[in-house]
């Protein structure tokens, strides 16, 4: 019998004694130790030699020694290998020995290693030092390693995103680019060639360890690394292999393990407020910006040991950090009187009162400001706190298995940086507890076979809660106590806009069974996924109200309070791999077969204010998706000496999912009133009292408000699904990434890198609103204010918007999600290329750096005035607010608030923006000294600019149907602010402590050149326009201090 709604115990219980047993009976996982050397032994007349035994030793080793032996085309290959420095030993009998010592590798790299042997005895030894290769001539994907040593070295906010950013192409928002660690750990997202925010796997130890928040991405992560135990992360940007499931930045974490030999840890670093420079110009002032973020205090101290428990059997490595990271927002001040229904943000006051649809309301009135601008806001992290333990167990000679336990609280005030909000409308993350709980084990059977697996449960319970030092009542209360914004400003007000509980948790458990060859690494993997989302929404009085200029325009209607419930019953992936090298060759041929399954559990909905107690039967298989993704790449050592490489790369990848698609079909989501099936109405408040003086709950027009665009209440779906898009074969959303790459070793330890990359988008969904055809939509045009600030100073007509013919409202919607496609092709295609050059200096230092750059072209003109690209599947609060309240400008797709997409801005074609990155330590040879440095070089935010239609004059004849319908003032990416160009610098002082101990002290100096480039803007055109909300935090200094022994 088929499970409805729930994962049974019977059901959870065995699969879970599956996998255990599994991992009992077939030892396993090397994932996160996939280090490779490999190469070919001759003679010295150039002849093969078969049979030669090869020797890979290093102390980051348990085994000490990993043995293979050259096959009949004098190939080897050594597999599974840790990161470290290995010395390579080549024995035959009748010839002399070769040793190759000082090669360095890195996670997921393959380091070719050759040898001639010459006649002679074993006594004799050849010993060559210094060679450690650069090129990896073998693999055919683009990554980069970061070193423990690398990430205690560089200036940066020690969080694995600040790191990663560091990697020519890779891209977060802006709004999180970091100094010194201000923004503490958050959790931003990062993408890389056109991905997606989403396509972020995040790996610990080779295991995953996503949300379960819809698509599994990276963003509403409340895990921050441990970075003090971590030995390596490798960052892959692209040409990832069959064993992963999707595109973008893929980030793996490798934790230290325990020796024989303690070892000791201790860093710490601080700075206030005292040590920041002021970088508000007389410039920024005059757009308005009356002060700038800076830090209150930034201080962390992390402590990691580890060493033996039974010497040669078990080892442990641990650690624990607190991490504080505080800030005074700009422009965030207390509230004068928080239950005012007008928010002001000038100075000397804001003459609010403007005529809206042709009705003047009562004329004009001066509102003084309404902050208290003694009384500055606080936001960040009070405190973040994480512990680790890694346990490694040698069994035998062959079975090793290892133990990773991660357990983080968190409480983090005020994100501020995600609206322009005043203080009570931000809100507070508390998390506790976030823990991940993993298993790996690893069996060489043979020098040919090697088994490995693992398994983990990932946990995690938030809250998102309003801020309780404000005393606003949660739930049903006054009009204060509503969540308002004020449009002309986009500011937020009142209230935050609405209180989450999440309780998330997921198994993933992986299999794979690898067998090598000199000339082959075949490899054959299962791993699977699954879980359950949980999430509580609750809204103050389910409204939310928007006024511009302090005028009253709509109020939006919610279902609320009500929780929903997803589970996701397998995300199964089977993948099979072959690395086989043929001469000067290396191919990397790979497919992959992925099997997802989510349904919803059968609910009961309370009643709310705006509807009654509702209950809603499962619904299974949504989706039920299977897909058959090839990889292909090939690497050509064009001289055969291994130091230059062509290499090609052709992968289809699918897109992060978890529980999105079931979310979007829950029947809590699909009827109306939900977060993404909103229905508002407007309000014309003739007595000025800002009070809705009609009956919200008679969905037709009456009193102060109009009829709602939705009748709230009806329990039906109003969003169906094709059932072909939900289930059958490559039906999933997909995108293909083709690469052509050069990697040449210019010198010793100098390293050329050149990459073209092609990333296209397909099978992606539309939602066809046929309720409201295409005819039931009136076209009008707007004439844009006059304005230097505007193309061609202002004053145009812009036609091409659509609005709801009010005989509509009120009709019960039937919105029909199926794939784009079948309303005619449609184009997202990514185009660019990096440059890069990485080098190593003869004392220990490295140095690297780069260009990328590309552009994403749209072109969704096909289906404009047909259908609406997207589906609004994620349903966290800021994207279904910028979804609702940011018109067209924002997606970049024409989309209207209320209408299908116009032709206006259907087709967008970005400039080319190059990206530019560089890192150097560079230990200076006099006075033990370590100085280092890096470099960002990017572009500015998009200039944009958004204007209610109600604001504005238009050729409809009438009023709006809705309040929230924007318009754009100007074409999306044509405009944009200066680049942002920031340096950070780092001299670092060591002295011995005793015989084996080092204390360094660091003096770092983040935005060296007190930068004040634009973040962010308020894009609302209106008296607020353009102005910055969001700078680079000014030059910050930083002590700190690291004891290792």
């Amino acid at each position: 019998m088929r499970r409805r709604g729930v994962l049974c115990v019977p059901v959870l219980a065995s699969r879970i004694v599956l996998v255990l047993g599994a991992l009992l009976l077939l030892p396993s996982f090397a994932w996160s130790q996939n280090a490779e050397i490999a190469g070919v032994v001759r003679d010295s007349t150039g002849a093969v030699l078969p049979g030669v035994t090869v020797e890979a030793s290093s102390p980051a080793l348990i085994e000490k020694t990993r043995v293979v032996y050259t096959d009949g085309q004098g190939a080897y290959r050594v597999i599974a290998l840790r990161p470290g420095t290995y010395r390579v030993t080549f024995t035959l009998p009748g010839f002399s020995t070769v040793i190759r010592e000082g090669i360095v590798l890195t996670a997921e790299f393959t380091a070719s290693v050759d040898a001639n042997m010459a006649v002679g005895t074993v006594a004799e030894t050849v010993t060559v030092s210094g060679q450690s290769p650069l090129v990896d001539i073998q693999a055919t994907t683009q990554r980069r390693a970061l070193t423990s040593d690398l990430i205690n070295e560089l200036p940066t906010g020690r969080s694995f995103q600040n790191l990663a950013i560091l990697v020519p192409g890779v891209q977060m928002p802006l709004l999180y680019q970091d100094v010194g660690g201000a923004d503490g750990a958050r959790w931003q997202t990062l993408k890389v060639h056109g991905s997606r925010d989403d396509q972020m796997p995040l790996l610990m130890n080779g295991l995953p360890f996503n949300n379960m928040n819809n698509s599994g991405g990276g963003y509403n992560h409340t895990l921050a690394v441990n970075t003090g135990t971590v030995q390596e992360m490798t960052i892959t940007t692209s040409g990832s292999t069959a064993e992963v499931r999707t595109s973008g930045v893929v980030s793996n974490t490798v934790v230290k393990e325990g020796t024989n030999r303690f070892n000791y840890y201790l860093y710490g670093d601080g700075t206030g407020s005292g040590l920041q420079s002021d970088n508000l110009t007389q410039d920024l002032k005059n757009r308005g910006l009356d002060s700038a973020t800076h830090v209150k205090t930034i201080w962390e101290l992390n402590a990691t040991m580890g060493g033996p428990i039974v010497k040669d059997r078990l080892w442990f490595y641990g650690g624990y950090r607190h991490l504080e990271s505080t800030k005074y927002p700009a422009g965030v001040f207390l509230t004068k009187d928080p239950g005012a229904p007008q928010y002001c943000t000038k100075d000397g006051g804001c003459l609010f009162g403007y005529p809206t649809f042709g009705v003047p309301l009562g004329g004009t009135t001066l509102v003084p400001d309404s902050r208290d601008l003694s009384k500055p806001d606080v936001s960040g992290d009070t405190f973040h706190r994480t512990g680790t333990v890694n346990l490694t167990w040698q069994i035998d000679k062959k079975n090793k298995a290892n133990f990773f336990y991660h357990i983080g609280r968190r409480n983090l005030i005020n994100d501020a940086n995600l609206f322009a909000s005043s203080p009570e409308a931000t809100s507070y993350l508390y998390s506790a507890p976030d823990y991940l709980a993993q298993a790996h084990w690893t069996n060489p059977v043979t020098s040919k076979l090697l088994l490995e697996g693992g398994f983990a449960f990932f946990n995690e319970t938030w809250w998102w809660l309003q801020r309780p030092e404000f005393g606003i009542p949660v739930g049903d209360g006054p009009d204060s106590s509503i969540v308002k914004l004020e449009a002309s400003s986009g500011l937020l007000y009142g209230a935050n806009f609405f209180n989450i509980r999440a309780f998330n948790h997921q198994y993933n458990w992986r299999f794979a069974a690898n067998y090598v060859t000199g000339s082959h690494a075949f490899k054959f993997g299962v791993q699977d996924m699954f879980g359950t989302r949980n999430f509580s929404y609750q809204q103050n009085n389910s409204q939310f109200w928007v006024l511009y200029n302090g005028v009253p325009l709509s109020i939006f209607e919610y279902a609320m309070p009500f929780s929903d419930h997803q589970h996701l019953n397998a995300a199964l992936g089977v993948f099979a791999q072959d690395k086989w090298t043929l001469n000067r060759l290396s191919f990397n041929l790979g497919v992959r077969f992925d099997y997802h399954n989510a349904e919803v559990p059968a609910a009961d909905a309370p009643a709310t204010r705006f509807t009654p107690a509702q209950h809603y039967d499962a619904v299974l298989d949504t989706p039920d998706w299977k897909d058959i993704s090839p990889r292909l790449g090939v690497a050509w050592d064009m001289r055969g000496n291994g130091r230059t490489v062509v290499r090609f790369n052709y992968g289809h990848y699918l897109a992060s999912e978890s529980v999105a698609t079931a979310t979007a079909n829950n029947p809590l989501h699909t009827r109306i009133g939900s977060l993404v099936t909103s229905t508002s109405r407007t309000w014309l408040d003739f007595n000025g009292n800002f009070h809705p003086d009609c009956d919200l709950l008679n969905s037709a027009a009456n009193g102060e408000c109009g009829a709602l665009t939705a009748p709230i209440g009806d329990p039906n779906s109003v969003v169906h699904w094709d059932p072909k898009v939900l289930n059958g074969w490559g039906v999933r959303p997909s995108d293909n990434e083709i690469l052509v790459g050069l990697q040449q070793q210019l010198r010793e330890r100098l390293m050329l890198d050149f990459q073209w990359t092609r990333h296209s988008f397909g099978n992606l969904f539309a939602t066809e609103y046929r309720a409201t055809p295409p005819n039931a939509f009136d076209g009008f045009c707007v004439t844009a204010p006059k304005d230097a600030r505007l193309p061609g100073g202002g004053g145009n007509q812009i036609c091409g918007y659509s609005d709801l013919n009010p005989k509509y409202l009120n009709e019960t919607p039937n919105n029909f999600v199926t794939a784009a496609s079948n309303f005619g092709n449609i184009t997202d295609l990514y185009t660019g290329f990096d440059v890069s050059l990485t080098g190593r200096f003869g004392n220990g230092g490295q140095a690297s750096g780069g260009m990328s750059t590309g552009r994403e072209r749209t072109d969704y003109c096909a289906i404009a005035g047909v259908a609406q690209i997207g589906t609004n599947t994620d349903t966290t609060a800021g994207k279904i607010f910028l979804d609702n309240y940011t018109g067209n400008s924002i997606n970049n797709s024409g989309r209207t608030a209320t209408g299908y997409p116009s032709a206006l801005y259907c087709s967008v074609t970005p400039p080319y923006q190059p990206d530019w990155k560089a890192l150097v330590s560079y230990p200076v040879p006099l006075w033990g000294l370590n100085a280092s440095a890096t470099w960002q070089n990017r572009a500015g935010p998009q200039i944009l600019a958004n204007q209610l239609v109600a604001a504005l004059d238009t050729t409809l004849g009438r009023p709006p149907s809705s309040a929230a319908l924007s318009a754009s003032l100007m074409a999306p990416a044509t405009q944009y602010e200066d680049r942002l160009n920031q340096v950070d610098l780092r001299v670092a002082k060591s002295v011995k402590v005793g015989s084996r101990g080092r204390l360094q002290g660091t003096f770092s100096v983040f935005n060296l050149f007190n930068a004040n480039s634009i973040l962010q803007e308020n894009y609302q055109y209106g008296p607020s326009w353009l102005l910055p909300t969001l700078i680079l935090q000014g030059r910050l200094i930083k002590f700190g201090a690291q004891l290792d022994f």
